[in-house]
């Protein structure tokens, strides 16, 4: 079975090919992220600025920064603003619109972020075996 996980971005509107932390999603990390689900937290999702995210649990703030998030905007927006954090692997998971197809991203701490690498990547990210 493949489960179909949205990416962070549609690269018809942001194009980034990096797979660092704050960029898209790697297929093997989603995947990672899905079976050490365990290892994770639930978490209140607040968009700060264009780059900005915060998440908050059990007293707890933390600053992140992703190259898009109006992507998690939305998907907090269609989904609601509690989300999976994983971590472990640093990627956030929110239901979004469709609680089949969950949206990932990869949130970076602001003093471990680098810049968009140029290019384009696939607007979805299929996770093989879930």
């Amino acid at each position: 079975m493949t489960d179909r996980i949205r990416s962070t971005d549609r690269a018809d509107v942001h194009e980034c090919s990096s797979f660092g932390d704050g960029h898209h999603v790697h297929f093997i990390r989603a995947r990672k992220a899905f079976d050490d689900s365990d290892l994770s937290v639930g978490a209140l999702v607040c968009v700060l600025d264009d780059t900005h995210v915060e998440l908050s649990w059990d007293g707890i703030r933390l600053a992140f920064r992703h190259h898009d998030t109006a992507a998690i905007a939305r998907a907090v927006h269609a989904g609601g603003e509690i989300g999976t954090w994983v971590p472990q692997w640093r990627v956030l998971i929110l239901p979004g619109s469709d609680p089949h197809v969950p949206a990932t991203f990869t949130l970076a701490a602001p003093d471990h972020w680098n810049e968009c690498v140029p290019g384009r990547v696939p607007a979805l990210t299929y996770v093989p075996g879930r």
